[in-house]
């Protein structure tokens, strides 16, 4: 592409977190371990680049205060040679840096502007929701755009070329927040517990690039929105890179596989439980086999929620079998006594 400098991609460390790792140490520990003595160096280059270009900023600023025929003179000299001097190590910095997936983003703020006069703020990635956060809003999302979420499932088995054209118009709606991950990932399940493997596969390819995409905005402190093209350009022209995607999705596809009937099972053991009550109490009995058991005059009264109708039916029993039933209503959570209601008969 005309005017696009490709040699920056040269320098790429692709990952060299486990060329070294002793087969003593846990390669989880050890892949972090060597992500952050990287994220060290880049915060300490990026604190020496912002001094640099700092002190450049003031030397201009200087030297641009001196009168034209004042600049041959010693200070205004010795002010352009430290100019040059510092343009010419935050010109080496840039030829020598190395780029991975935690820097690849931040070429541009990473030049210096000549004649800037303030700097923008950086657009940061969203921040990693947990608990109730991740629902949040996710209903409303859904509602403004299913068509759109079903559209971008429905390229599951396009190549991924038309899901970057895709992405570079709607990218910026799909990856607000994590709704759209989830959407898929229930999507996913979905499909699998009604046997529908094949469409779920697609959905699967599908949540993964969500997923990528997330996951580079992390490592490269951008919006999810601005690694979609680095992203993809990456998955297209780089053999490797689609591999090892390929493999990230079959990995998702195989937890898909074993969760769905997982699911599937809570969920119908839920509906049982719901269809039949069979709920257990605090004492470890079922309120309906207990609910059964009760005298009529009991049951009507529970059915009736009437705490006073009730007491009446407890008090025209015999107090042994009284105290029997009322103790297994306990048990099984049918009653739970209170100050306001009084001491149990059995218990009086």
């Amino acid at each position: 592409m005309p005017g696009f400098d490709y040699s920056k991609w040269d320098k790429i460390e692709l990952s060299d977190d486990e060329e070294d790792l002793h087969p003593n140490i846990d390669k989880d520990s050890w892949v972090r371990l060597k992500h952050r003595q990287r994220v060290e160096k880049e915060e300490d280059d990026a604190n020496t680049r912002e001094k640099l270009e700092k002190r450049l900023r003031e030397l201009r600023k200087e030297y641009e205060g001196f009168p034209e025929a004042a600049r041959t003179h010693m200070k205004a000299q010795k002010c352009e040679k430290e100019i040059k001097e510092i343009e010419a190590q935050l010109e080496k910095m840039d030829r020598e840096r190395k780029w991975n997936a935690d820097n690849m983003c931040k070429t541009a703020e990473s030049r210096t502007e000549v004649n800037s006069t303030a700097a923008k703020p950086t657009p940061a990635p969203e921040p990693r929701l947990k608990g109730e956060a991740v629902a949040d809003g996710y209903c409303e999302f859904v509602e403004r755009h299913e068509e759109l979420l079903e559209q971008y499932i429905a390229f599951g088995e396009e190549e991924l070329e038309k899901v970057f054209e895709f992405m570079k118009v709607h990218g910026g709606t799909l990856l607000q927040g994590e709704h759209a991950e989830s959407y898929l990932l229930m999507d996913c399940l979905e499909k699998e517990m009604n046997g529908m493997h094949r469409e779920m596969k697609k959905s699967a390819r599908q949540a993964q690039l969500l997923t990528q995409l997330r996951e580079f905005s992390r490592a490269s402190g951008r919006p999810a929105r601005d690694g979609v093209v680095p992203v993809f350009e990456r998955l297209i022209d780089h053999e490797g890179t689609q591999e090892s995607f390929d493999e990230a999705v079959d990995t998702f596809i195989r937890k898909i596989e074993k969760r769905a009937p997982e699911k599937k099972k809570e969920m119908d053991k839920e509906m049982e439980e719901q269809e039949d009550g069979s709920q257990i109490g605090p004492g470890g009995l079922d309120p309906m086999e207990v609910f059964r058991s009760l005298p009529g005059d009991m049951q009507a009264a529970f059915e009736a929620k009437d705490i006073q109708r009730l007491m009446a039916a407890v008090e025209a029993l015999p107090p042994e079998e009284a105290k029997y039933h009322l103790k297994r209503c306990e048990d099984s959570g049918l009653w739970v006594p209170t100050p306001e209601a009084g001491p149990p008969p059995y218990r009086a």
